[in-house]
């Protein structure tokens, strides 16, 4: 991916990006690299949650506090993982876009996004304890439980 990357023009480099979006989720430490985020984040990171409780149709808040303990700017990549309960008890991760930015020398930074629990064609909802992971370039470094309700 390196060589690709390096004389590639912004047309090129949009298709390499679309391309890698599944390995980037996944964590793909080679690939992370390639695109400048194979450094984890140094420096400390919270999640919380808006509820410890939510019903099917709502929707929970996340609330995410990023401090740097770098002397340099980092740029990171901040995804964050669902993992739904399925029909027959265990559970499905599913990666979700969150935040790309750089975070200075010793800032700190605060983050906000509502997750929806509306059901979709794609994915049924189903009650039961779930999780939120939080992933900064790859590395799961924060997690919070909540209930989902019918």
């Amino acid at each position: 991916m390196h060589k690709h990357l390096r004389a590639a023009s912004p047309a090129r480099t949009a298709l390499l990006r679309h391309a890698s979006r599944s390995l980037i989720k996944l964590g793909h430490a080679p690939t992370l690299s390639a695109w400048g985020l194979g450094q984890g984040l140094r420096g400390t990171v919270l999640l919380g949650l808006s509820a410890t409780r939510a019903a099917v149709g709502g929707e929970i808040a996340l609330a995410v506090s990023l401090a740097s303990s770098s002397p340099e700017p980092q740029d990171l990549l901040v995804d964050y993982v669902v993992h739904h309960v399925r029909a027959n008890g265990s559970t499905s991760p599913k990666v979700f876009k969150g935040w790309k930015l750089t975070l200075g020398p010793g800032e700190q930074r605060t983050l906000g996004k509502r997750h929806s629990l509306r059901p979709v064609t794609t994915r049924v909802l189903y009650p039961g304890p779930h999780r939120i992971e939080l992933q900064v370039n790859g590395q799961t470094l924060a997690q919070a439980d909540f209930e989902l309700l019918n």
